[in-house]
């Protein structure tokens, strides 16, 4: 787990690994990082071609969190199509997804 610390004259927090917080002088105040920040995992999609997508498809303008939200569905669903798909190929035997594989694991 990570920790910020915070010298207590007001100098710049810094990160440091949990196991290594001995090796600091007690004068430091250590505060969890979880508490300070939310941690968010950086995205595949990049968001403006999200956006753009859903504005040639009637959007006229898209907020910060509908596209985050719009990344994060189009990614799982991406995701879900490829295990099906690869499901496919095994069973055809071939280690390549093709194009026929990508449109049968969508019917289903």
């Amino acid at each position: 787990m990570r920790f910020v610390f915070h010298l207590l004259n007001n100098m710049r927090p810094n990160i440091v690994i949990l196991n290594k917080m001995r090796d600091f002088p007690k004068k430091y105040l250590y505060i969890p990082i979880d508490f300070l920040f939310e941690v968010r995992k950086m995205a595949d999609l990049p968001i403006a071609a999200v956006v753009r997508i859903a504005k040639k498809n009637g959007a006229e303008r898209v907020g910060s969190d509908a596209a985050e939200a719009l990344v994060v569905k189009a990614e799982k669903y991406i995701a879900q199509l490829t295990k099906e798909a690869n499901k496919l190929a095994e069973h055809a035997g071939r280690k390549t997804i093709k194009k026929e594989d990508v449109d049968l694991a969508s019917k289903s």
